[in-house]
């Protein structure tokens, strides 16, 4: 619809048969608890491929742990999103 903005939503795509439930679903929710009034579209968590854990603020990539070759790391993403939000 003309007009109407989309809330800005966070997603996580994680693969679950590699056990990286439990680190998706704690990003979610420090996520959620330090920015749930600044995201009215929420936090999304989507099983994904094999080996991805990536971090999706709308359709801007805020991280991959294919391009990092890590996870990443406390306040990581949470920061960059303090970025993105105010930007």
């Amino acid at each position: 619809m003309p007009g109407i903005e989309k809330a800005p939503a966070i997603r996580i795509d994680f693969c679950f048969e590699c056990g990286y439930t439990r680190r998706a679903n704690k990003l979610a929710g420090d996520v959620m608890e330090e920015f749930g009034d600044f995201l009215p579209g929420g936090v999304a968590i989507v099983p994904g491929d094999r080996e991805v854990f990536d971090v999706w603020l709308d359709d801007r990539l805020l991280f991959s742990r294919k391009q990092a070759g890590r996870f990443p790391n406390d306040r990581e993403v949470e920061d960059q999103l303090i970025e993105m939000l105010e930007g």
